[in-house]
């Protein structure tokens, strides 16, 4: 479905980045992860299915370090064919509690990093009259926010309203830009709300109230990375050419509820 696309994936080094990555790589795109991490897991996964990867070690949110970033996937492969937007973080804590600066780290990663990185690749995508596609991971907090949610869930509905804006105005330049939007999914994050930075002043009971959120369709009531990375194979791939502007729910139903 991907031969020889270039696909750029944001937040790739684990979770639903890392199942997008290996995904593509399986349906053969090449692969260039930008993330803050160490991207080595993925990469020894996507080599040994013969796939082809680069990584970087970057801030989404530093305009010059996506810029030397995208220079050099092109100066590698000459083309980009696909941007993932997944790159975000996810601290829990209470509305009250929040700090300007925290606030404001939140939607440096989650909304500028994604801006940046779409402005960039649509000019490239223009400039080499490439009919690009851009996808970006919002999430059902940015639809329905949650408790102790409000930075995270804020920065979602702007991913959510970027989406549909970047989608009207790059459309006639035959560039699609759609979302998802993920509800609970078993990553090392969710899981575990003691990884978030001031989870301790959250109320004992936070877990059994997330629980009551989860969904009937899998025995842990949680979706899996994988269901997030087919959705978004088929978003950036030809099946899907007719879809632009659309935010899909990967969410085992719970805005439902």
């Amino acid at each position: 479905m991907l031969k020889d696309k270039v696909a750029v994936i944001t937040g790739g080094a684990q979770g639903i980045g890392k199942a997008i990555a290996i995904r593509f790589a399986q349906e053969g795109a090449k692969i260039a992860i930008i993330d803050l991490k160490d991207s080595a897991k993925t990469e020894n996964e996507i080599r040994n299915i013969g796939g082809e990867m680069i990584s970087f070690i970057a801030d989404v949110a530093d305009e010059i370090s996506v810029k030397n970033a995208f220079n050099a996937i092109i100066e590698k492969w000459e083309k980009i064919d696909i941007l993932v937007n997944n790159a975000g973080i996810y601290p829990l804590e209470n509305f009250i509690d929040i700090s300007i600066e925290k606030f404001k780290r939140v939607f440096d990663t989650n909304v500028i990093g994604t801006f940046i990185c779409s402005q960039y690749v649509a000019n490239i995508f223009i400039s080499k009259s490439i009919k690009g596609t851009i996808l970006n991971i919002a999430s059902a907090g940015g639809i329905r926010p949650d408790k102790y949610h409000s930075h995270y869930g804020a920065s979602k509905a702007a991913i959510i309203s970027l989406t549909k804006a970047m989608a009207k105005e790059l459309i006639n330049n035959k560039i699609r830009v759609n979302a998802i939007a993920p509800g609970a999914i078993n990553t090392e994050g969710s899981k575990n709300p003691g990884l978030f930075e001031n989870s301790g002043k959250l109320p004992d009971k936070f877990m059994e109230e997330q629980m009551k959120k989860f969904s009937p369709l899998t025995k842990s009531g949680m979706g899996e990375p994988i269901d997030v990375a087919e959705m978004a194979l088929y978003l950036v791939s030809d099946k899907a050419k007719y879809i632009t502007g659309a935010i899909i729910q990967v969410d085992g139903g719970r805005l439902l509820f």
